[in-house]
């Protein structure tokens, strides 16, 4: 990013960088004000955010230069991110988790460390929204808008995933086995918000695909240690994810490793009753369940066994997980 000279008038900007606007501090110095790429899902919350991303441009226009984009497509977010790496001071995510992990991969498939890439903003407008509760993050677009004014970005970390002579980014976690089939099956029902009345709503579709799935082993290997046998393994980069679930408690997105929670083969009400322990204290105390921190886990099967990230169906087992220590500098507001 800039250096400290860049941000006043008359300092050299980054390369391919448009000078921004500039405002009058009671000091008598000129402040260079920041610039902002929004990047919209317009089909995000039934369309409520177009209304969310107008407010935010509204509010922060008075700020700095802004500039709207919307998304038409899967993977569009990814593209116009890694398009604008170079331009902006800030990228804000404007829809639900999934646009988030699509802007979120754009900015780290540049290869650029955090401090030469722009902060990431969110302005959630989805159905589950788990990342504004893992990190604590607003969402009034004024109340945002306001705080993004002063708003310090803080260094987190980024788990990156291989697979299929592919590489992703997640934000917030991974899952393989029963977590990627639940994922898989809220997403066919998404009709809504999903809070809990929406998980309640689309339970009787979640406990059939749970029943249908054959629950292949998983092979993992721990940084180079192997796991036991597992028939999910969840790798989290937050305590909390979507519906308020904990996987694991202490889960620290700044502390340069991922927990991986390993969870063996059971039967059906064993696992509704794993998946209950989440919302009561945290997947990775209940009993048989394996608790381990790491920076890289390869993922294997000698069956299907999918995958998901930040609550979105991506792939496919096999596959290896890595962690990039403060990759992405996170604006919290």
């Amino acid at each position: 990013m800039d250096s400290p000279a860049d941000r006043w008038v008359g300092g050299v900007g980054a390369p391919g960088r448009a000078r921004p606007l500039a405002r009058a501090e009671p000091d008598g110095h000129w402040l260079r004000m920041k610039s902002y790429l929004v990047i919209t899902n317009p089909s995000s919350g039934r369309g409520g955010g177009l209304r969310r991303t107008e407010a935010l441009r509204t509010h922060l226009s008075e700020e700095g230069r802004v500039e709207v984009v919307e998304t038409t497509h899967r993977g569009h977010a990814t593209e116009l991110a890694a398009n604008h790496a170079d331009q902006v001071d800030r990228v804000i995510a404007v829809g639900g988790d999934g646009t988030l992990n699509e802007v979120l991969y754009g900015l780290m498939s540049t290869g650029r460390e955090a401090d030469h890439l722009p902060d990431l903003g969110f302005l959630p407008s989805g159905t589950a929204n788990a990342a504004v509760r893992a990190f604590g993050l607003g969402s009034d677009p004024a109340e945002v808008s306001k705080r993004l004014v002063d708003a310090r970005a803080s260094p987190v970390d980024v788990g990156m995933v291989e697979y299929d002579g592919r590489e992703r980014a997640f934000l917030l976690w991974f899952g393989a086995g029963y977590d990627a089939v639940v994922i898989r099956a809220l997403n066919e029902k998404r009709t809504g918000l999903m809070g809990v009345s929406g998980l309640l709503g689309a339970a009787p579709n979640v406990v059939s695909a749970l029943a249908r799935y054959d629950a292949p082993l998983i092979e993992a290997e721990v940084d180079g240690s192997p796991l036991d046998d597992c028939s999910t393994v969840v790798i989290s980069n937050v305590q909390e994810i979507a519906f308020r679930g904990v996987l694991a408690e202490g889960a620290d997105p700044g502390d340069g490793a991922l927990d991986v929670v390993g969870v063996p083969r059971a039967h059906l009400l064993r696992l509704l009753a794993l998946g209950l322990r989440m919302f009561t204290s945290s997947l990775s105390s209940a009993e048989a369940v394996e608790h381990r921190l790491a920076q890289r886990v390869t993922l294997r099967s000698d069956g299907q066994v999918p995958f998901q990230l930040d609550g979105e169906p991506v792939g496919t087992l096999p596959a290896v997980v890595r962690v990039r220590r403060g990759a992405i500098h996170l604006l919290r507001t």
